[in-house]
C-alpha cells in the first residue's frame, strides 16, 4: 500500500471518529441487567445453570456460582426467603462480573 492511500486512510478514520463525538443521541444498548428478587430459584437457575454450591445460614439457603477462570473470576451468591430469591449479588473481576449483576432497583 503506497503510502498517499495509507495517509488517506487515516484521514477518513480520523473524521469517521471525531464525528461519533458529535453525535450525543448515540448510545449503546442497554446491558441487560438480572432483576431475580421475587422469583423462583429455577429463574436463576435458567440464567446461571445449577449452582456449585449450597448451604443454610440462620435458616435460608444460600446458593452460589463461580463463573470465569481462577484468576478473574466471579462469585454469585442468591440467598432464598423459602422459595423466592431474597437477595442476589455478584462479587469479583468487574469484566465478568457485569454480565451478571443484578439490576440497580
Amino acid at each position: 500500500m503506497t503510502f498517499r492511500i495509507k495517509h488517506h486512510l487515516a484521514i477518513v478514520a480520523t473524521l469517521a471518529l471525531a464525528g461519533c463525538g458529535a453525535m450525543p443521541n448515540l448510545s449503546l444498548p442497554a446491558l441487560k441487567r438480572n432483576d431475580f428478587k421475587g422469583k423462583p430459584l429455577s429463574a436463576v437457575t435458567e440464567r446461571l445453570g445449577f449452582p456449585d454450591g449450597q448451604d443454610t445460614v440462620d435458616g435460608q439457603k444460600r446458593y452460589t456460582w463461580r463463573k470465569g477462570a481462577a484468576d478473574r473470576q466471579c462469585l454469585i451468591t442468591v440467598v432464598m426467603a423459602g422459595d423466592i430469591v431474597e437477595s442476589y449479588d455478584t462479587f469479583g473481576h468487574s469484566p465478568i462480573c457485569g454480565q451478571y449483576e443484578a439490576s440497580a432497583n
